[in-house]
């Protein structure tokens, strides 16, 4: 049985074989003392008693060393007779097993000690020793949906910018989104709106920004408001305090958008300054030009007469203001081209999830490897060379004229040393095909990175070398979870089944119906890349047909000097066709006029031909 005694914390020995031997920095030790002195020693050290009556610690250095900081001239200690050859694996073990409280149920503990034992703010900031921003931050936690709160528990919540939208959204609405989100993921009769994640769910499963998005509400703050507090009175506008705002921005606002627009309008029609335009929108917010002004841009420069104009936009009920100038002339309203401010329509979830293509290229890649490996005693010469092309033109492939340090460099490397070790090549064809594909097998795969993923070259590889013979099963739990309900339906249609209520009941019913056979969806094989590649390739010639025949009618205006971009040939069309320096009675035959060193690009040259007498080529 072990012994509670109370000793001094100076008279303790530290053990030699202590296993956290990185000493704590001096602020820690300092955090954990403040803590000690509010609320005392909670966990005594362990120690053991030697032959010489000392006192050795085995688990607790940290804590004596901040008791002796704090002035502690007792302490409690739990003196034990622990077997020598436990010493060790027990003070290891109380350092290595140890976890942290989740915020959540740091929220409780907090909450608890608020409402029934009465600790202020301030005693729990110095006794847990966290900021008073921490505490708000966990505060946010009592108005978030009770799955939310088990997401962030094990690790899979949103952060604490997405947890201050979700905070200010009702129970009621993040119930009903989280419901609509996994109605798909419950068996019939179970409410959605309690799913819970769990560790075997893909990590992209909840886009967090994409939910808060639609739970976002709209709030009009003081900071974006034009009039004083009059107009505000005027209109019934009450503010409220954010408390979670940024401590230097003024934090107030309201959610009543009609009381705050009638405002801002009252300020643009009554209150703006005097000698400014009031203007007004068009259908997108942007503002329209009065009868007789322009607007002023970067490039005019400012005039004394130039006037502000006022408006109101739609989307954010901000004021806004641009310069005007007066011209006395008669102008057609116009409205710039603004795209509208909208939520972005909410996402369909693909067919097969980003994971689930990571496992496919990973799966890919392996069998591309294994079929290069069965062809290193019979590959025909052909192949390797139409393969060594493919691979030139791999997503991963760079050619450089110089030495390089690239990832398929050693692979390379070492094909070149076993084929030219004298500098002339060793003609072993086994020799020659296995290095080959050894290289090819090196640096040519089927991830889906598109920095280091060799893209659409090996997977027609893969098409070349017969990779679809060596693709395993892809039928099992972990990679028909990554599938959307309406992929799952595609799939288990495309097996010949019958779809079903629910993705899970579907997946089921396809791996059953797989058994120990084999299955390997057509999105996931190689043989799909030629129906790809094939368009790719008929859109690569039409591209180059449109251009050949632009040539061809830039050659047939030959006589008009279009086809050559040359400056003298340009400025020879001009004269014909009465350009600048026609009929110019200082330019003659006899004084030809100084050509600048012009090149015209040959892309400006093929324009003016296709535009015809819309573009005009002028020499500044």
């Amino acid at each position: 049985m072990d012994e509670l005694r109370l000793v001094d914390p100076n008279t303790l020995i530290a053990n030699p074989n202590n296993p956290r031997q990185t000493k704590p920095g001096q602020a820690s030790i300092r955090q954990l003392a403040l803590n000690i002195r509010a609320v005392g020693l909670v966990h005594p050290p362990r120690v053991r008693e030697r032959g010489d009556g000392s006192l050795m610690i085995i688990a607790g250095h940290r804590r004596t060393e901040a008791a002796i900081y704090a002035g502690l001239t007792e302490i409690q200690v739990h003196v034990t007779k622990i077997d020598n050859g436990l010493e060790d694996l027990a003070a290891a073990s109380e350092n290595m097993i140890r976890e942290g409280m989740t915020e959540p149920d740091q929220w409780r503990a907090v909450t608890r000690m608020r409402e029934e034992l009465g600790y202020t703010d301030q005693q729990l900031c110095v006794a847990l020793m966290v900021t008073p921003a921490y505490l708000k931050g966990l505060t946010l936690l009592a108005k978030l949906h009770s799955p939310i709160l088990h997401a962030i528990e094990i690790g899979r919540g949103p952060d604490l910018k997405e947890r201050r939208i979700l905070a200010l959204s009702s129970l009621e609405d993040q119930a009903a989104a989280w419901a609509e989100m996994f109605a798909e993921n419950v068996e019939e009769g179970e409410d959605p709106a309690g799913y819970r994640l769990n560790a075997e769910d893909p990590d992209d499963t909840v886009n967090w920004r994409d939910f808060t998005w639609h739970l976002q509400q709209d709030e009009w703050y003081a900071r974006d408001a034009r009039f004083d507090d009059a107009l505000a009175q005027k209109h019934g506008i009450v503010w409220i305090e954010d408390l979670f705002g940024q401590g230097d921005e003024d934090n107030r606002y309201i959610t009543d958008a009609s009381a705050f627009r009638a405002a801002q309008e009252d300020w643009i029609a009554e209150h703006r300054p005097e000698g400014t335009l009031a203007l007004e929108t068009g259908e997108y917010g942007s503002p329209l030009r009065p009868e007789g002004y322009n607007f002023v841009t970067r490039w005019m420069g400012e005039q004394d007469t130039d006037v502000a104009g006022y408006w109101l936009n739609p989307n954010t009920l901000k004021i806004e203001e641009r310069t005007l100038r007066y011209t006395g002339e008669d102008t057609l309203r116009s409205e710039p081209h603004v795209a509208e401010q909208t939520p972005p329509p909410k996402k369909e979830r693909p067919d097969i999830s980003g994971t689930g293509l990571k496992m496919i290229g990973s799966v890919r890649t392996l069998a591309l490897r294994k079929a290069l490996t069965a062809k290193s005693e019979d590959a025909d010469p052909w192949d390797l060379v139409a393969g060594l092309l493919l691979a030139l033109n791999a997503n991963n492939v760079h050619l450089y004229g110089c030495e390089s340090s690239s990832p398929q460099e050693n692979a390379v490397k070492t094909a070149m040393e076993a084929l030219f070790p004298e500098g002339e090549l060793v003609r072993d064809e086994a020799l020659i095909r296995r290095h080959a594909l050894d290289s090819l097998a090196g640096f040519m795969n089927c991830e889906v990175s598109m920095h280091s993923g060799s893209g659409m070259a090996a997977e027609l590889l893969g098409c070349l070398f017969n990779a679809d013979a060596h693709m395993p099963t892809m039928a099992d739990e972990d990679f028909l979870k990554t599938y959307s309900k309406p992929g799952i339906t595609k799939a288990v249609q495309a097996h010949g089944l019958a779809p079903l209520n629910t993705g899970k009941e579907m997946r089921a019913a396809l791996l059953n119906a797989v058994g120990d056979g084999h299955w390997v969806p057509e999105a996931a094989g190689f043989a799909q890349a030629t129906g790809v590649w094939t368009e790719e390739v008929r859109n690569r010639q039409a591209r180059r047909a449109k251009w050949a025949a632009l040539t061809d009618d830039l050659e047939d205006e030959d006589e008009d000097g279009l086809e050559c971009a040359d400056p003298e040939d340009l400025e020879n069309v001009m004269d014909e066709e009465g350009g600048e320096d026609a009929g110019d009675p200082d330019v003659t035959d006899d004084e030809p006029a100084e050509k600048p060193d012009l090149v015209v690009p040959q892309e400006l040259v093929a324009m003016q031909a296709a535009m015809g007498g819309r573009l005009e080529i002028l020499r500044i």
